[in-house]
């Protein structure tokens, strides 16, 4: 037998619930804040603090000294390696 859902307690506690609206004036606060901080996040951007002219000079030189500083590590473990075999 299947009980009636009058005399059901669980849909008799679902029934004292208060709906849930949305409020749309904390959704705009809400929408206000998220804007502020995009825009504070855009505006804290590497390149946009250096300046274009001065990143298109410092990629190429921080490239280069990390080029120069693994060839420089390949010829001191070649060398260690001509001591150990030679």
């Amino acid at each position: 037998m299947i009980p009636s859902d009058a005399r059901d307690p669980l849909l008799q506690h679902l029934a004292m619930l208060r709906e849930l609206a949305p409020d749309p004036v904390r959704a705009e606060r809400v929408r206000v804040r998220c804007r502020a901080q995009l825009t504070r996040n855009r505006r804290s951007d590497l390149p946009a603090r250096i300046g274009p002219r001065a990143l298109r000079i410092l990629a190429p030189v921080i490239v280069g000294c990390l080029c120069i500083l693994y060839i420089a590590g390949l010829v001191a473990a070649a060398l260690r390696l001509q001591r150990m075999f030679g």
